[in-house]
């Protein structure tokens, strides 16, 4: 009984599956065939017999389903990938490319792939620049990050659309504040996903094309601003953007600056906002302010390492700026830290340039050199103090005035040895 139960599903099978067969067009069994042809080629890792075999089944099918486009999409770029000869990786690149095109318009498109598909555009003899540009877009608004070739690639073909001089000039000046905005984006992906120093170079050296000196920006600033985000946080990162841009560029001292400044100071009272604030009443040489504004930021400061750094700040202004050496001493004898060194070279500095309005005496005033003699050498610099040393009193002198041991000075409270 069981036996028979057995043959009758064996032939029922059998029936079922040459009544299936029956039911085959020659056509559908042509393309089942080739596909079957195309996967024995990929277990010997053909993939260029694959793809032959794969482009075939396409048309005999008359398309694929997702399933099917996708197997012939990856099969193309190991082709690709594997072959050798310029020539016929360019073709497949083309062929690449008018596939994707197919799986597009049958709605199988993946938008994972956007980015592959823009960067295997832009090697293909069938170059189309703003289909590349709006797949790198829609790749980012996908959400899936750009590898370190399509970052290049992605800029690239942006300077490259903005230089062309076929672009119209309306269209430019929308390439020139991308250019401007994706600069930074990329630059902190690049920083982010640790790529290499060359991605960044790549990119800085066709954002220089762009932006060369202040007129290059300053003029198309203004329409920068006036499309802010709303958003706080990306609103603050684009003014900071900004900031750094005219900073590089040199265009502190520009009204420009100062509405950015102005407008991180509305939008993020912090120490940077302060510091920026500094730096521009420094280059309007209001210098007074300055170092108000830098006493400002340092009391925001919790950071030891920063509050020592805005301390040095705001010596090299009443150094450098002011003149005001004895100000200036007073500060630096202040400062420890990394400036230590740095800051007993400037009050060796200060001492050395008083020293003739400093003592009773003209023996008194030369003392005043050893003492910036002593320290420059803290300082570490041997030869600055030898030359404040050379300044000193002779041998004649310290006999004239009976060869005293020390010498108060008593316009920095200290005594300077003379043996």
């Amino acid at each position: 009984m069981k036996l028979k139960a057995i043959l009758f599903g064996t032939f029922v099978a059998v029936t079922a599956i040459y009544a299936n067969a029956q039911e085959e067009t020659p056509q559908e069994r042509e393309c089942k065939r080739m596909r079957l042809f195309a996967g024995e080629e990929l277990k010997i890792k053909n993939f260029a017999g694959a793809t032959s075999f794969y482009i075939k089944a396409e048309q005999i099918c008359g398309g694929f389903d997702k399933a099917n486009y996708d197997r012939m999409i990856q099969t193309l770029r190991n082709t690709i990938a594997s072959e050798s000869d310029k020539v016929r990786k360019a073709a497949y690149i083309d062929t690449l490319i008018d596939a994707f095109d197919r799986v597009e318009k049958a709605g199988h498109f993946d938008k994972a792939s956007s980015a592959v598909r823009a960067t295997f555009i832009l090697q293909s003899t069938k170059l189309n620049r703003k289909k590349a540009d709006e797949l790198y877009i829609q790749s980012t608004q996908f959400g899936t990050a750009l590898n370190e070739a399509q970052v290049s690639m992605y800029y690239y073909n942006i300077y490259t659309m903005y230089s062309d001089s076929k672009t119209p000039a309306e269209e430019k000046v929308v390439l020139k504040k991308r250019l401007i905005s994706e600069y930074f984006t990329l630059s902190k992906l690049i920083t982010d996903a640790k790529m290499s120093v060359k991605s960044q170079e790549n990119l800085t050296t066709y954002f220089n094309n762009v932006v060369r000196t202040c007129d290059d920006i300053l003029p198309d600033l203004a329409g920068f601003m006036s499309a802010l985000p709303q958003e706080v946080e990306a609103k603050k990162k684009a003014v900071n953007n900004f900031m750094t841009l005219l900073k590089d560029k040199g265009c502190t001292g520009s009204k420009e600056y100062e509405m950015l400044v102005d407008t991180i100071i509305k939008i993020d009272n912090s120490i940077d906002a302060v510091l920026a604030k500094a730096q521009l009443q420094k280059v309007k040489k209001q210098y007074a302010n300055t170092i108000t504004t830098l006493n400002q930021a340092k009391g925001m400061s919790t950071d030891a390492t920063q509050k020592e750094e805005i301390e040095f700040m705001i010596l090299e202004i009443q150094y450098h700026d002011q003149d005001a050496y004895n100000t200036a001493y007073r500060t630096a004898m202040g400062i420890n830290g990394a400036n230590r060194n740095k800051a007993l070279l400037i009050a060796a500095n200060c001492v050395a340039k008083t020293a003739n309005s400093c003592g009773a005496s003209t023996f008194d005033r030369k003392c005043n050199f050893l003492y910036a003699a002593e320290l420059a050498q803290r300082g570490g610099d041997g030869g600055a103090a030898a030359r404040f040393r050379a300044n000193g009193p002779t041998e004649s002198d310290k006999f004239e005035n009976n060869n005293p041991s020390s010498v108060s000075l008593s316009c920095w409270g200290v005594s300077v040895s003379l043996k």
